[in-house]
């Protein structure tokens, strides 16, 4: 049987798979189609990738990003955080992936995020981050 490993991706992953086609689509492809990884997602992040996406540099309608919103939510396993891990004073919105990644019990946390990859391998109470730039084959 083939292990599906538990994905946090943070918003610059998705901004990535939505502009390039890369990695981070990569992720949204062996997510969606080969159930290779199985997507953690949380209200807080799909929040912040929202305000996100409105920036007139997108140049995205309310309803095109409110589509993608929703294929997100078809493809990941949303979860609601409980933990109020303060750990990236640099960015507090690292903090949320953090917090998703510990409650929805993830194996990686794909980020492109200088704050986030300065945390590699970092122990916080009862877990280890494991932060990556893009997911290796397994």
């Amino acid at each position: 049987m083939v292990q599906m490993y538990r994905v946090v991706a943070d918003t610059n992953v998705f901004i990535g798979a939505i502009i390039n086609n890369g990695n981070s689509r990569r992720l949204l492809t062996e997510t969606a189609i080969n159930k290779k990884y199985i997507l953690i997602i949380s209200d807080e992040i799909l929040d912040e990738l929202k305000q996100v996406l409105h920036r007139p540099k997108f140049n995205l309608t309310g309803d095109e990003i409110d589509k993608m919103i929703f294929v997100l939510i078809l493809l990941g396993k949303n979860i609601k955080i409980k933990s109020r891990f303060e750990i990236v004073k640099e960015d507090p919105d690292g903090d949320a992936i953090i917090n998703a990644a510990y409650d929805g019990r993830a194996d990686y946390i794909v980020s492109g995020d200088g704050h986030l990859l300065s945390l590699k391998r970092r122990r916080c109470p009862n877990f280890e981050l494991k932060i990556t730039e893009k997911l290796k084959d397994h």
